[in-house]
């Protein structure tokens, strides 16, 4: 095998932090992306809490009718 020269090591090395590199930048924008899902999703539960909250209270006051 012939040996690599210093322009191939350059290359080899510039690929490697160019494969670093995008590898960071695709980690941080998943990140960001879970963490807006999560945000996303602990609203939805906090508002479906707010829904069966307001359901039992309707379903109380039926009940309430009900007997009068």
């Amino acid at each position: 095998m012939d040996a690599l020269t210093q322009f191939e090591l350059f290359i080899i090395a510039g690929s490697l932090i160019g494969i670093w590199i995008k590898h960071q930048s695709d980690y941080s924008s998943l990140k960001g992306r879970v963490i807006a899902l999560e945000t996303d999703n602990s609203e939805m539960k906090e508002d479906v809490k707010l829904l069966l909250k307001e359901v039992q209270e309707v379903k109380l006051l039926l009940a309430k009718n009900q007997m009068q």
